[in-house]
């Protein structure tokens, strides 16, 4: 290995490590580091000739971010034509640019626990922000970010934390531990009740993978585990906004059912919903055009027109891909989360790739859940989230064992 290239490489592996630490606390971060990633790898596209769209690791990721952003381009030039707003595409352009990410991640090899360890310290910090804010009298703290976006951020890279704990040495899981409480005091203190509903899946989903090779046989890891998860939910217990943001969503939801169509956060989102939904039959193959969701669905909307037509989204990923993208989009979006969710899972049984499978159908199934009640993505730090770590994730799981 030349200087030039020696010099790329740690480049490249500092960039990595500091995009976990760095993500969630930091404004623009992780749009700066993934640009250089891009930068990177078109040099390497420049002088190598390399395609990542034929290297068996990136193949698959390119061609689903590259058709994902396609569709979303496709669906603004049929529904507005050439007088489109394409600015708006600056929005998701991280998918564009996924191909040359990923290449330039592919020219290094970052050992778990190094990734892992950047993890745990991105948690301590953003657990240290939102307690100063918190004390400062925040109502939800999230240091510079959008709360629902910071909190849904803070429970990928709890979960993601966490896989290798029972394979840890005692320091290594004194340090997960600590960074846990942390993460967990970020996700309390955003507020956010989409991230907290995401939290309870992803518990489910983390038990679920880990009983059979690590708690079936062991009582001792069975008590670790529940003593842990009881001192996460006592703590979460003695949150009081917790429970006051809990009863504000069930009365407002039982509103709307019973009829009375509100104002308030909840009954916005379901009157998004419901109007989207009826826009999306107007065009459902191609959609209204990415970005023209919340326009058109606050012409079926019963009141808050206004309120709906000024917002960016519908609050519900799936509902504003299909009436800005139509079926094609969703089915584009679709694949994004579920194509990479099905080859971590295949890869589970392989003890070379299992913790890299964990981590990548944690973060597959956190998406999915995001876009329930949010979005999963067209936010900047969101998207920069999930092309760096599924990236990074498909590499070496193809690089350990060939699919």
């Amino acid at each position: 290995m030349g200087n030039a290239e020696a010099r790329n490489s740690n480049l490249i592996i500092i960039l990595l490590l500091l995009f976990p630490i760095l993500i969630n606390s930091v404004k623009i971060f992780g749009n700066l580091i993934l640009l250089i990633l891009a930068v990177l790898g078109t040099y390497i596209v420049a002088t190598e000739r390399a395609n990542p769209f034929k290297i068996r690791e990136l193949k698959t990721f390119s061609w689903l971010t590259i058709c994902y952003f396609g569709m979303m381009l496709i669906s603004i030039l049929i529904a507005d034509g050439l007088h489109a707003e394409f600015q708006h595409l600056g929005r998701i352009s991280h998918f564009l640019l996924a191909p040359l990410i990923a290449l330039a991640i592919f020219q290094v090899s970052l050992p778990l626990d190094k990734l892992l360890l950047s993890i745990k310290l991105g948690l301590i910090i953003i657990g240290v922000i939102t307690i100063v804010q918190y004390l400062f009298g925040v109502v939800r703290a999230s240091g510079m970010i959008n709360a629902n976006i910071f909190g849904d951020i803070a429970v990928a890279m709890l979960f993601l934390s966490i896989v290798r704990v029972f394979d840890e040495a005692p320091k290594q899981r004194v340090v997960t531990f600590v960074s846990s409480l942390f993460g967990m005091t970020a996700i309390i203190l955003s507020g956010s009740r989409g991230s907290w509903l995401s939290f309870l899946i992803l518990s489910i989903v983390y038990i679920g993978l880990i009983y059979k090779p690590f708690l079936q046989y062991s009582s001792k890891r069975k008590m670790t585990l529940l003593l842990i998860l009881s001192t996460f939910f006592g703590f979460i217990a003695t949150q009081t906004n917790v429970d006051q943001r809990i009863s504000i969503a069930s009365n407002e939801i039982r509103g709307w059912l019973d009829g009375d169509r509100l104002t308030d956060s909840n009954g916005l989102r379901l009157q998004m919903w419901e109007a989207g939904l009826v826009a999306a039959k107007e065009a459902p193959w191609f959609g209204h055009g990415y970005r023209n969701a919340n326009k058109v669905a606050s012409i079926y909307a019963p009141i808050n027109k206004a309120t709906i037509k000024n917002k960016t989204h519908l609050h519900n990923e799936y509902i504003t891909a299909i009436v800005s993208a139509g079926i094609f989009g969703l089915i584009a979006l679709l694949a994004l989360l579920f194509v990479p969710l099905t080859i971590f899972y295949q890869k589970l049984k392989n003890k070379e790739t299992y913790h890299f499978a964990s981590m990548g159908v944690l973060l597959c199934i956190g998406y999915s859940t995001f876009g329930f009640t949010h979005m999963s993505f067209g936010e900047e730090h969101i998207n920069a989230f999930f092309i760096f770590f599924i990236s990074l994730l498909l590499i070496n799981i193809k690089r350990k064992n060939a699919i």
